[in-house]
């Protein structure tokens, strides 16, 4: 029997911690993403790394009273629907020891965060300091409906399992 080797573009990305060198990528793939582009500290991101091109990225972020969020997820969508964001979404969580985990979403993602055992939540069960950026964000989601004609909603989402 002989062994074949693993066709190179069959093997998925590496998930590993961001470096310094991936700032300026992570700050381009949120904000070509449109979301929060708000506290992009590089030392809080994993990255899905495939050759040397950052393909995706997520971080768990730290609101002032402790509270953890997991934010700025995004794939590329050329590589979307891979399990890409699965893997990242996992490993992220995982290396998370702290519960609950919260994120903020629209409705559109909802069914995927459910995946990972994410609920929605509302009123005085949002975290006092997620609250302030929440309402804001109802207010922009709002405003791009009203532009796009197309309608979205935000939802704060929280994970208590380990």
């Amino acid at each position: 029997m002989s062994s074949v080797e693993p066709d190179r573009a069959s093997v998925g990305p590496v998930i590993r911690a961001a470096t310094e060198a991936d700032a300026k990528v992570i700050h381009d793939l949120v904000h070509e993403a449109q979301l929060n582009p708000r506290d992009l500290d590089w030392r809080r991101f994993l990255v899905a790394d495939h050759d040397g091109t950052l393909v995706a990225c997520a971080q768990v972020r730290v609101h002032g009273s402790g509270t953890r969020e997991l934010a700025s997820v995004v794939v590329l969508p050329d590589r979307r629907a891979r399990g890409i964001g699965r893997t990242l979404v996992e490993a992220a969580i995982a290396g998370e020891p702290v519960r609950p985990l919260y994120l903020y979403c629209e409705s559109r993602t909802v069914a995927f965060w459910e995946r990972f055992a994410f609920r929605t939540i509302d009123g005085e069960a949002i975290p006092r300091d997620m609250r302030a950026m929440y309402r804001a964000g109802r207010i922009a989601v709002r405003a791009r409906s009203l532009v796009t004609h197309q309608p979205y909603a935000l939802f704060v989402m929280r994970r208590d399992s380990p």
